[in-house]
C-alpha cells in the first residue's frame, strides 16, 4: 500500500470501523493500521474480536482500540463510539440470509441510519464509507451486453423478497439483496436531505475471496473452502454465475473512499472476475492437480461481465495497484490454509 501524500485524513487520524470482527472489516482495519492510522473497532463484544486484537496489538502497538456496541439498532448506538473520530467505515451488516424480511431489512436500514446520524452530529468526521454489495446494484443476470453501473439499483429485489413466502428456497438470498439495496438507498437519501459535513462513498463488492487474518474460514471465503474440501457443493446453487473480488482489493477501495480527495459521493463497484463454477473448480484443479474435486456442474452458463468496475479500478491505481489481484491468486489465498 502506497502512502497517500494528499490524503483527506492525515496519518494518525482516528477512524471508526463497525463490524470489526468481520471478514471485510478486518482487512480494512489491517490496511489502515499499516498506513499509520489509528482505528477504533466496534463489535458487539470484545470476545468476538479477541483473535484480531492480538494480531493488531502485536503488529501495530497503541494504534488499535476496541469499543463495544452491543445493539446497533438502538437509537444513538454509535454516539459514544464515534466521539473524536475523523472518518467512519460502516461495514457491520446482517449476513444471516434469514428469510425474515422485516427483521433483516430493518437491521440494515436502522443500523446504517444510526451510524450516519452519529457521524452527522460529529463535526470532526470528514469521510463516511458504507459497505454495500453488488446485489444492491443488480443481479447480474441481465443478458450479455448489458452493463450495470453507478446509477443502477436493485429495487426489484425489495418487492420480490417481500412477496415470497418464507419457505421459498430463494427467499433468504432475495431478502439479503433487499436489505443491501434498502440500506444503501436510505444512506444516499439521508445525505441528500440532511447535507452533513462529511462525504459519503459506497463500496459494492461482489463475492469475496481471500485469506483470513486469523486463520479461520469466514464469510464467502468459508463457502469457497467448503467447495475446495468437497464438503459441500451447495454453493453452486448460490448463483449460476458470479463475479469474484479479492478481499484485499475491497479493503483498498474502502481506503480510497476514506482518504482520496477526488473520490466523492461515489459507488465503487468491485466485480472484476466474472466466473461460473466450472472456472472456479478448474483453478482449484490447476493449483492442486493431485486432489479430487466435485464434478463440474452440468450446463454451466457462460460467465459475462455485467458490472462497470472501471471507477473502482481507477481508485486502486491511485493507491499503487496496476490491476485487481488475479483470480488464481485470490482463490489460492482463500484455500491454502486448508489445502
Amino acid at each position: 500500500m502506497v502512502q497517500i501524500d494528499n490524503a483527506v485524513l492525515p496519518k494518525g487520524s482516528l477512524i471508526l470501523v463497525t463490524g470489526a470482527n468481520g471478514f471485510v472489516a478486518s482487512h480494512v482495519i489491517d490496511q489502515l493500521l499499516e498506513l499509520g492510522y489509528k482505528v477504533r473497532g466496534a463489535a458487539r463484544s470484545q470476545a468476538k474480536l479477541e483473535k484480531y486484537q492480538k494480531r493488531w496489538d502485536s503488529k501495530y502497538p497503541e494504534q488499535f482500540e476496541f469499543v463495544e456496541v452491543p445493539d446497533i439498532l438502538k437509537s444513538g448506538a454509535y454516539d459514544e463510539a464515534i466521539k473524536g473520530t475523523d472518518g467512519v467505515a460502516h461495514v457491520a451488516s446482517n449476513v444471516s440470509f434469514s428469510p425474515k424480511f422485516d427483521e433483516v431489512v430493518g437491521d440494515a436500514v436502522q443500523g446504517t441510519l444510526n451510524a450516519l446520524r452519529a457521524a452527522a452530529k460529529t463535526p470532526s468526521v470528514k469521510r463516511f464509507v458504507l459497505t454495500s454489495s453488488i446485489v444492491a446494484v443488480g443481479s447480474g443476470q441481465n443478458g450479455e451486453g448489458k452493463i450495470l453501473g453507478e446509477k443502477d439499483f436493485n429495487r426489484d429485489s425489495i418487492e420480490k423478497a417481500r412477496g415470497l413466502p418464507d419457505d421459498a428456497p430463494q427467499k433468504g438470498g432475495l431478502v439479503y439483496a433487499a436489505s443491501k439495496t434498502s440500506g444503501e438507498l436510505e444512506a444516499w437519501k439521508f445525505v441528500e436531505e440532511n447535507k452533513p459535513s462529511f462525504v459519503l462513498n459506497v463500496v459494492n463488492p461482489a463475492f469475496c475471496a481471500g485469506e483470513s487474518l486469523v486463520g479461520e474460514a469466514e464469510s464467502t471465503a468459508g463457502m469457497l473452502q467448503g467447495l475446495f474440501l468437497s464438503k459441500s457443493d451447495s454453493i453452486i446453487s448460490f448463483s449460476p454465475t458470479l463475479s469474484i473480488v479479492p478481499v484485499a482489493d475491497i479493503a483498498r477501495l474502502h481506503i480510497g473512499g476514506l482518504l482520496l480527495p477526488d473520490v466523492k459521493e461515489q459507488r465503487l463497484i468491485a466485480a472484476p472476475h466474472p466466473v461460473n463454477w466450472v472456472d472456479v473448480l478448474d483453478v482449484f484443479r490447476k493449483l492442486y492437480p493431485n486432489k479430487k474435486f466435485f464434478d463440474n456442474p452440468e450446463n454451466a452458463p457462460k460467465a459475462i461481465r455485467s458490472y462497470d468496475s472501471e471507477p473502482a479500478l481507477k481508485v486502486l491505481k491511485q493507491l499503487g495497484r496496476e490491476d485487481w489481484v488475479p483470480l488464481e491468486e485470490a482463490l489460492k489465498k482463500t484455500v491454502e490454509a486448508v489445502a
